[in-house]
């Protein structure tokens, strides 16, 4: 054998060798993290930062109901009483969304989890991904090399996975934490949008967990049944499916944002809003 083809030998081992080494672990990261949405409302630290907020949007609730009462009080005019009538309700209602926030967030966070088990089972991490992985497990001899480099971009996908669910959580738990303050600001007909932005935002980050969780059941089935694609199961077509289930679960977060935001989150004029606030008070 010549050097050319034992340096080839060689780089096909490695490649194989790292497919087989980065698949397993960044899809059993991905499992941890896809299927199961911690239960924010029971963690003590959240429940006290969760305390703090409501506090803060409670007196700031005080605020505006004695504002509206010496309003009232200081004027006769039929349009104050009209304009008192039309907020209180208003201030009622969302003086108790705030309030009971955490148990709505706790509530829908059992029910995402419970859609999620009931699609793919209790122990859907390790079982769903290793029936996708099984046809990688011994590729034809002359797909090998394309077999793993299919392998090697499915791990990438993986790991991206697990970053933008890093971040879906992190922005979870913001979420339920800021959830007093936000739903406060229904209160008011002109800070309304920004109740219902925390709406959208929460359900459609929130379930999109069980889009994924169907979009991986159906491609295990896929895999299962080769057949539906009208070709025979192999390595390589399972690999492919797997990078594109893995593609379509990347792309489905943005796609739930875009319907939330209604648009790019920097043009957003809540949001803008809220920057130019915080800029504000750093530059203070």
């Amino acid at each position: 054998m010549d050097i050319t083809s034992q340096v080839i030998g060689a780089i096909d081992g490695w490649i194989q060798s790292l497919s087989g080494q980065a698949l397993r672990p960044a899809l059993e990261a991905a499992g941890q993290l896809l299927f199961q949405t911690p239960a924010y409302d029971s963690m003590p630290e959240v429940q006290q930062a969760w305390e703090s907020v409501r506090a803060v949007t409670d007196a700031l609730f005080i605020l505006a109901i004695l504002a509206v009462g010496l309003l009232v009080m200081s004027s006769g005019a039929f349009e104050t009483r009209y304009t008192a009538k039309l907020l209180l309700p208003r201030l009622v209602l969302a003086s108790l969304l705030s309030n009971v926030s955490l148990t709505i967030c706790g509530a829908l966070i059992r029910l995402d989890n419970a859609l999620v088990l009931g699609l793919l089972g209790a122990t859907p991490g390790p079982q769903i991904f290793s029936q996708l992985m099984a046809g990688l497990a011994a590729p034809s001899a002359g797909a090998q090399v394309i077999t793993s480099l299919v392998a090697l971009a499915a791990a990438a996908l993986a790991l991206l996975l697990v970053v933008v669910y890093i971040g879906r959580d992190l922005l979870l738990l913001l979420a339920t934490v800021l959830a007093p303050l936000a739903l406060a600001a229904g209160a008011l007909p002109q800070a309304d949008e920004i109740a219902q932005l925390w709406w959208r935002g929460y359900l459609s980050v929130l379930f999109l967990q069980v889009a994924q969780a169907a979009l991986i059941s159906i491609g295990a089935q896929i895999v299962s049944h080769a057949d539906w694609l009208g070709s025979p199961s192999s390595g390589l077509i399972n690999g492919l499916v797997l990078v594109t289930l893995l593609y379509l679960n990347v792309r489905l977060p943005f796609v739930a944002y875009k319907w939330a935001f209604r648009q790019s989150f920097s043009s957003h004029p809540v949001v803008r809003r809220v920057v130019l606030a915080a800029r504000a008070v750093a530059a203070a």
